[in-house]
């Protein structure tokens, strides 16, 4: 994450620091903006991107067969390895449903063996009100810089530089 928020205030980072941060901030009202903006125009309850990879584990799905293993176990064939797929604590071998909130490939064939809807297994953080939620905050504008109040306190100055005792680089 540091290392993408790095490259995202690239022409930035090399300014004062108070020109460094009007532009970070800046970038931060604009992104949360669009954000918010893009989260409005969605079709459905759930992300466009979390609907993608629905319709990719849909497709997979179609290639899995259900093995029915009592209440809350069913079993996967998906080639030749075997899943198991647990409703009550909405889990897979796989991993995958756990790591991503998203149902895999195996839970969706489930799903379908049931005739249970599959939009509702999806995690609330791929849903529209939670993305209003986490948005739904503003970054407040400022003035420009000229119009700030003057401090009457001694202007801060860098530390003088000591050099250090060895020899010095080249």
């Amino acid at each position: 994450m540091c290392e993408t928020f790095n490259s995202w205030i690239l022409a930035a980072r090399h300014k004062s620091i108070i020109t460094m941060l009007e532009e970070i901030r800046i970038k931060c009202m604009e992104r949360m903006n669009s954000i918010r903006e893009f989260s409005e125009k969605w079709v459905g309850e759930i992300s466009p991107m979390a609907m993608e990879i629905l319709g990719e584990n849909a497709q997979k799905a179609a290639k899995c067969e259900v093995k029915f293993n009592g209440e809350t176990g069913y079993e996967i064939q998906d080639g030749s390895y075997k899943h198991v797929v647990d409703f009550w604590t909405c889990t897979c071998t796989c991993r995958s449903w756990q790591l991503k909130g998203i149902p895999c490939a195996h839970a969706i064939t489930t799903m379908h063996y049931k005739n249970y809807e599959v939009e509702p297994y999806v995690d609330h953080w791929y849903r529209k009100d939670t993305y209003l939620k986490a948005y739904s905050r503003f970054i407040q504008p400022l003035t420009s810089m000229n119009l700030w109040p003057k401090s009457t306190l001694p202007a801060i100055e860098p530390p003088v530089i000591i050099a250090m005792p060895g020899r010095p680089n080249n």
